[in-house]
């Protein structure tokens, strides 16, 4: 039986070969070797190597008056299909000179909308437990049918978070508020780098709490438990309960390079990738929502301008969830320069949305599909995303059965290669490869008839590198 050090010593030796579909499968077996040892991080750190060296490719079609998932009983706020999109705006000074509320700049949602060409239906900011609620800056929103996301942090440790006249006093402002609240209270208490996340269950008491008073005096308010994609193991020791959370948050970002060293490249990791835990872990009881989510387009140890990689690395995380992660319901872009507006030590990345048009219209594009909604609460039906069976030829009995005429496919891949393209076949016809890294939608005419249905991700020197195919049936 081969060991950890050579099944990894066999994977590095099959990435030299170009052999990459035998690299990931070598890496998973190490990976599996780690978790059997009771080493999760190792694993982890194997695993996103046989991520990184996969390809694949899976077919969806957008079809009106489809039946779109469903998830049983909505919790608070919860869209029954489609995803809220939110922003972090406030440092963004090409938004105009912004407001001051709570001794806080805050800019207009209106105008993020406008430069980005789609209303978003939720703003966050960070508070400091102790401060004042913002009432205020929720009334600046209200008035442009946005609703507030509060990041609430009790940065100076739970020692301070007692059920006393300030919580209460803030819980009841929430309630008058008037409009739906996201509260993230204590997030991403997970990591070490938080000043409340060395106690799990004292963490866990003083969450419940908070719960209990929100929900006698803040009925519009959305508990939202949030935590870092990394360390994973330590999650699920701060899980409060199902009945004592209403969502579930996750915050990440794709950057070249982790903490600014180059001996730890970003630029081949796919940030769908980093849902797969908590969303395996909690999405079949609660929606989930990416608090906090960014593509740096420079970074401080080269300086080198990445506004291509950044566009298309948003564009793989939004084509991904309506159709890998379809209980994921708001998504916040954090439109910010942390080389700019971090505190000392942290300016090492520009998140910045709008500050390059590459950045900006790429978002915009990732963002245009009715999918991503503007409004909480609205009636809006976005067009369902259904996957397509695959087939293993032509003789299998697995069909998807549409009306003949025009159809939308689109399709989510990876590659081991950052460049690569995705070609689609109807009943042997190439159609023109597509490069971007989004939803890569193509729209077909179909009369009536059986039709079979192809695709391949071909990577940079035109090779495939995945296949999949699909047998529709249009009557």
């Amino acid at each position: 039986m081969q060991t950890a050090a050579e099944w990894r010593r066999l994977a590095d030796s099959l990435v030299a070969q170009e052999r990459y579909r035998e690299a990931a499968a070598a890496y998973r077996k190490e990976a599996a070797i780690y978790r059997k040892l009771g080493d999760p991080n190792a694993a982890i750190i194997e695993e996103a190597k046989a991520d990184r060296w996969s390809s694949e490719i899976k077919l969806f079609a957008r079809l009106p008056g489809a039946r779109p998932p469903a998830f049983g009983a909505l919790e608070k706020h919860e869209p029954a299909y489609g995803c809220y999109l939110g922003a972090f705006i406030d440092r963004d000074e090409r938004l105009g000179r912004g407001v001051m509320f709570n001794d806080q700049t805050h800019r207009s949602p209106d105008a993020f909308g406008q430069m980005v060409g789609k209303k978003h239906a939720s703003a966050f900011c960070y508070l400091n437990w102790g401060r004042p609620f913002p009432a205020q800056w929720c009334e600046f929103l209200r008035r442009q049918n946005v609703a507030p996301h509060i990041a609430w942090e009790p940065n100076q440790g739970l020692g301070q978070v007692r059920e006393d006249d300030y919580l209460i006093n803030f819980a009841r402002q929430a309630g008058r508020a008037n409009v739906p609240i996201f509260l993230r209270y204590a997030s991403e208490m997970n990591g070490d780098w938080t000043a409340y996340g060395d106690n799990p269950a004292e963490y866990i008491d003083r969450w419940k709490m908070v719960y209990r008073v929100m929900t006698r005096y803040a009925p519009n308010v959305a508990m939202l438990w949030c935590v870092a994609c990394i360390p994973e193991r330590r999650i699920p020791l701060f899980y409060p309960g199902d009945s004592y959370v209403d969502w579930v948050g996750i915050n990440f970002y794709s950057v070249p390079f982790y903490d600014n060293d180059v001996t730890r490249p970003g630029l081949g990791d796919n940030p769908a990738d980093k849902l797969k835990f908590v969303y395996r872990e909690y999405a079949a009881r609660k929606p989930i929502a990416i608090c906090e989510y960014g593509a740096s387009r420079l970074i401080r140890v080269d300086m080198k301008d990445r506004a291509v990689w950044a566009g298309n690395q948003i564009n793989q995380l939004y084509a991904s969830l309506p159709r890998l992660y379809p209980r994921v319901k708001l998504v916040d872009i954090f439109d910010n320069d942390n080389m700019k507006y971090a505190m000392a030590g942290r300016q090492l990345n520009n998140y910045s949305v709008t500050d390059t048009d590459t950045v900006r219209q790429e978002y915009s594009r990732a963002i245009a599909p009715d999918y991503f909604l503007s409004e909480v609460g609205s009636a809006a039906r976005p067009t369902p995303v259904i996957p397509l069976p695959e087939t293993s030829g032509a003789t299998s009995a697995k069909t998807l059965n549409v009306s003949r005429g025009l159809i939308r496919i689109s399709s989510w891949a990876r590659c081991y290669s950052q460049d690569f393209s995705v070609v689609y076949a109807l009943n042997g016809k190439r159609f023109a490869p597509l490069y971007d890294h989004g939803a890569r939608e193509i729209e077909l005419g179909l009369p009536a008839g059986n039709h079979q249905l192809a695709a391949a991700v071909l990577d940079n020197k035109g090779r495939v590198a995945a296949r999949t195919e699909a047998r529709i049936i249009a009557g």
